[in-house]
């Protein structure tokens, strides 16, 4: 696994990203399927970066799929969510990113090929996701190299999705343990919140064994300590 210095580092170095000096800004919420369509009209390949539970169901198809880290991005259990994983009454609390200059969140990165393909997951994910108080944004992502002979990284411009405090749904942080308590309980259709908290921890063990993630796998903690006491 490339350190946390090496990653930060090495995105001096990608060829692709000297020409983006900022991640351009997100779209509204609300932006339709169309515009997004219309923003990769020209593209014959597009890459997703799944840090939540794409990791393990992504819900579209893709040509490839390989492990990366969003560079300059933190993973935070801070969105709520009142479909999925819990109801108006109680939210579920579900992954997001916040952008913290020194940080990286390790994830999945997909390549979608081919212009209907990359039409279908975009307003796939715009129903997954948009709808439920997320943005589309493009972020810096390092694929983890599968040669140990490759000295330049590989960095490309994802897609992604990240719910900033301006969407309604959007909960915060809170105290690790009453944010446990209130996932235990919270249910939504795709199943109880703390399946999604449990099922996102241990896939990341599994494919980043030598990562840590303190907020997550502290919340994880208080998460079974919670179900026990239930």
């Amino acid at each position: 696994m490339p350190t946390k210095s090496k990653i930060l580092r090495n995105i001096a170095h990608a060829p692709r990203l000297r020409i983006v000096k900022k991640p351009p800004p997100p779209p509204p919420w609300s932006t339709t399927t169309t515009k997004m369509e219309s923003m990769f009209s020209s593209n014959q390949s597009l890459w997703i970066f799944g840090y939540g539970s794409l990791i393990w169901n992504p819900g579209f198809q893709f040509s490839t799929s390989r492990k990366a880290y969003a560079i300059g991005w933190a993973r935070r259990m801070y969105q709520g969510n009142t479909y999925h994983r819990g109801d108006v009454k109680l939210p579920g609390r579900v992954a997001t990113l916040i952008e913290e200059s020194n940080s990286f969140t390790n994830g999945m990165v997909f390549r979608v090929d081919g212009k209907s393909a990359i039409a279908t997951a975009v307003k796939y994910l715009e129903q997954r996701e948009i709808d439920n108080g997320y943005a589309f944004r493009m972020v810096p992502v390092q694929i983890e190299s599968s040669s140990l002979h490759r000295h330049r990284p590989t960095v490309v411009m994802a897609l992604t999705c990240v719910a900033d405090e301006q969407n309604e749904l959007y909960l915060g942080p809170d105290d690790l343990i009453k944010m446990a308590r209130e996932i235990v309980t919270a249910k939504g259709c795709a199943g109880p919140n703390c399946e999604y908290v449990l099922n996102l921890a241990e896939n990341l063990r599994k494919l980043f064994p030598d990562d840590e993630d303190d907020h997550l796998f502290q919340l994880e903690q208080h998460v079974r300590m919670a179900k026990i006491r239930a």
